[in-house]
């Protein structure tokens, strides 16, 4: 297989052999070829590892489905994970696809000195490119940046000027926008999230009496909650950029070695990009947030997430008893890291480090 010396950049991404998710294969090509394209014409010298996760047998590959693109700045890897590692992990009956656990697949597999975490329905602007091109992005520093949800048209135009026009959704660092209607939909930090709720189950369920609606245990909950949020008032100040952030996580390969990649839970990948943003903030890793200048674009399709699609996206996982965090899960498990960012990586084997892949 062809090489690069001295990548720069790695990017990490994975799929599967099914065209799942409407257009699938014409979406990745057109992932591919913006990458191919703008790494020549930045000049950065990059890899694209795409991790293909529990390959259907006796169906074409992906290396067989795709345009496989390659210059002098740009090679492009497929590595497979068979349907019987697939197996191997709790819960495969349920789920066909371990998104985070096959991108630490392409983490632990990297060559490159940074590497970016994304998705193959994604486009880059040009602006990241030039950003990164300059060479000076630093260790130990996480980057995210917008990301603009885009209903494109497939043209191939992969343009800044062209692709912009299709934009109908915002996802930044403290609200999503809807574009047409300016709708501002808050991001607002999973405490006041279980404040909320937990006082809605006592003010508006009339079914039971006020004393049945306050349980204990609900009530400790929150209480928990609240001297956690107050402990680490500094780090909930300066908001994290958890919002759409499985899009875009760059970072230096010596700190995604460090970290541990995405924690390996077996279940649906809601939330646990935001939970690998968390570990690192309790390690005390440095936080970029790019201007609203530099920014990706996410092609739009079926259970796309935005949030007019979260709630159908629930009632699909609950109605087929697939697990997932709850935003209560979630926070709990985030007061365990700040006692122990080290609490969800006991597998020194992560990212199938100890299987012979290809």
């Amino acid at each position: 297989m062809k090489n690069l010396n001295n990548t720069y950049l790695s990017i990490v991404a994975a799929s599967r052999n099914d065209n799942h998710g409407n257009n699938l294969d014409l979406r990745t090509n057109l992932f591919i070829k913006s990458l191919a394209e703008n790494c020549k014409r930045y000049k950065i010298k990059s890899e694209l590892i795409l991790v293909e996760w529990n390959q259907i047998p006796n169906t074409k590959t992906l290396s067989d489905r795709l345009d496989i693109v390659s210059n002098e700045y740009f090679i492009l890897k497929v590595i497979t994970v068979s349907k019987d590692y697939h197996l191997s992990f709790p819960n495969s009956d349920k789920l066909e696809f371990f998104q985070m656990i096959a991108k630490n697949v392409g983490i632990r597999r990297a060559s490159g000195e940074f590497i970016l975490a994304t998705n193959i329905d994604v486009i880059i602007n040009q602006k990241l490119y030039e950003f990164i091109s300059k060479k000076k992005l630093e260790k130990k520093t996480i980057y995210r940046c917008d990301r603009h949800c885009i209903n494109y048209n497939y043209s191939g135009n992969i343009e800044d000027t062209h692709l912009n026009q299709f934009t109908n959704f915002i996802d930044r660092k403290y609200y999503s926008l809807d574009v047409k209607t300016k709708v501002k939909y808050y991001v607002y930090s999973s405490v006041f999230r279980q404040i909320k709720t937990f006082l809605q189950s006592i003010f508006k369920k009339k079914e039971k009496t006020l004393i049945e609606r306050i349980t204990i245990k609900n009530l400790l909950s929150i209480l928990k909650k609240i001297i956690f949020y107050l402990k680490n008032y500094k780090i909930f100040q300066k908001k994290l950029f958890t919002n759409a952030c499985g899009d875009f996580t760059l970072l230096d390969k010596d700190s995604w070695i460090d970290l541990k990649g995405y924690c390996e839970l077996p279940i649906y990948s809601w939330h646990l990009d935001s939970l690998f943003l968390w570990e690192a903030r309790f390690k005390r890793y440095k936080f970029y947030d790019f201007d609203d200048k530099s920014y990706i674009y996410h092609m739009n399709h079926q259970t796309s997430g935005v949030i007019s699609e979260k709630k159908n996206l629930f009632e699909i996982l609950d109605t087929k008893k697939i697990p997932y965090l709850t935003n209560d899960e979630f926070l709990d498990l985030a007061m365990k890291l700040s006692k122990n960012p080290d609490f969800l990586k006991t597998n020194e084997f992560w990212g199938l480090h100890n299987i012979n892949l290809s």
